[in-house]
């Protein structure tokens, strides 16, 4: 006689024995993860300074001389100031620059939320008092950290003299982009990315070298990838508020601005975007771009047509040039335009 006590005993047994490998795997993965964020952080040390504030530290990295001083606000990006190596020692012989870790990501501790723009410009503005580090200031903002600069601006008027723009990021792109451009927002794939973060499971995925950083930044910015990825899923969580935020801020007057715009779209594409919606995407962009244009009646666009989105990586002269560009039309008092002739 066929016992269906007996099935349900061994399923039970069957599933209480799997919960326990998965229970037992999750704590491996664990362990392994604090593990090797405590080997991290004693293989990479930071290479600027820690500053503390408000109970927290954060990272600062400042070289150069001179004035106005640059200041690197990176986009949505796990690199955080590293981002910005393939431009910073040359942007450093112009005048003095700092590029930093906003809260979460690299070296910083992880800071109070929700982390929207306006808490980034408070955070950042005392930051750079805490380090001795005075205005004047040429904020220049790569993808979302070009919302940030313009919220900064806004906040601190007064000792912002000019913006640079690297391909930004628009308040209105979440409205007008092909919807499928947009998966990184998804509350889902932010919550998987957190998980698989904290069990270890992103460091035995690290991505193959790029060559397009100094092999030890590289290094340093994959180690503390499942670190930096809960500080951008954070921001990412209310890039909506950072974008109506952002979207409440200038016209700009006659501030020197320099709007870099990429020429091209990435090569390849992500998987999950479609040469359809890319040719879309693209199109859009454009228009977005050419708004930003309109921040300022001293403004110079300039479309880098060699570039995608990384327009540091893919052609650093740009940047450089356009920093430059804008320092010159504070100091000496030109338009950036004439400043770059």
């Amino acid at each position: 006689m066929f016992k269906w006590r007996t099935v349900f005993q061994w399923m039970k047994r069957l599933a209480v024995g799997l919960m326990a490998i998965l229970l037992l795997a999750l704590l491996t993965g664990l362990i392994y993860e604090q593990w090797s964020r405590y080997t991290v952080a004693r293989t990479f040390l930071p290479p600027g300074t820690l500053i503390q504030v408000n109970g927290k530290f954060s990272h600062l990295q400042c070289s150069g001389e001179g004035s106005p001083t640059v200041i690197l606000e990176a986009g949505l990006d796990n690199a955080g100031s590293q981002v910005w190596e393939t431009v910073r020692p040359e942007i450093s012989q112009l005048s003095r620059v700092c590029a930093y870790d906003r809260a979460g990501i690299m070296w910083s501790d992880r800071g109070d939320r929700p982390r929207d723009a306006d808490q980034i410009a408070t955070e950042l503005h005392d930051l750079l008092a805490a380090a001795a580090e005075p205005p004047p200031y040429v904020l220049v903002g790569h993808s979302l950290g070009g919302p940030l600069i313009r919220v900064f601006t806004h906040r601190f008027r007064d000792e912002v003299v000019g913006l640079v723009f690297v391909d930004s990021s628009h308040p209105e792109q979440t409205e007008r982009l092909p919807s499928e451009v947009l998966v990184h927002q998804q509350k889902s794939l932010r919550l998987l990315l957190k998980g698989i973060a904290a069990f270890g499971i992103l460091r035995l995925n690290t991505p193959a070298p790029s060559g397009v950083l100094p092999p030890l930044v590289e290094a340093a910015v994959n180690g503390y990838l499942p670190q930096s990825i809960e500080g951008i899923t954070e921001e990412s969580a209310v890039m909506e508020t950072i974008f109506d935020q952002a979207q409440q801020t200038g016209p700009f007057d006659d501030l020197p601005v320099v709007v870099l715009s990429a020429g091209k779209l990435p090569d390849p594409l992500p998987p999950w975007i479609s040469q359809e919606a890319g040719t879309q995407m693209q199109k859009v962009w454009a228009e977005l771009q050419n708004e930003l244009a309109a921040l300022s009646t001293n403004i110079d666009h300039r479309v880098i047509i060699g570039a995608s989105h990384y327009i540091q990586w893919d052609d650093p002269a740009a940047v450089i040039t356009a920093v430059s560009d804008v320092v010159t039309a504070h100091r000496e008092g030109t338009p950036v335009r004439r400043a770059a002739e």
